[in-house]
């Protein structure tokens, strides 16, 4: 059994990952699982004057993957497996799953609007 470096969740187990999932989408993390996640295009590095994160010097590298990787724990994410990392959560955290559907649904429906531009 393998455990992550970063959470200390164990992996490979299918049943196990799929409620670590269903409690992730349970969890009041106030909307911060909701956040769009920070992702990099090609636009994005010749922008910054790369042809691609290939061209970038270490430094630029490294901080390309740590602004990912907080935006990973600011959704509450492990960085390190991808996975939730639920450390710190208390029962009091957890909604019903009819309050997260509602929430779920909430910020689905601003992120819509968003994209239209409203």
């Amino acid at each position: 059994m393998k455990m992550c470096s970063g959470c200390g969740q164990i992996q490979g187990i299918e049943l196990y990952d799929e409620a670590l999932w269903t409690m992730y989408n349970r969890v009041d993390l106030r909307g911060r699982q909701y956040i769009e996640p920070l992702a990099y295009t090609q636009s994005d590095f010749e922008d910054m004057g790369y042809h691609s994160m290939y061209d970038m010097d270490e430094e630029s590298v490294d901080s390309v993957k740590m602004s990912m990787e907080l935006n990973m724990i600011d959704r509450g994410l492990c960085p390190e497996c991808g996975r939730p990392d639920l450390r710190g959560v208390d029962s009091e955290d957890i909604m019903s799953e009819e309050d997260a559907k509602d929430m779920h649904d909430m910020y689905a429906e601003m992120a819509a609007e968003r994209r239209m531009g409203a």
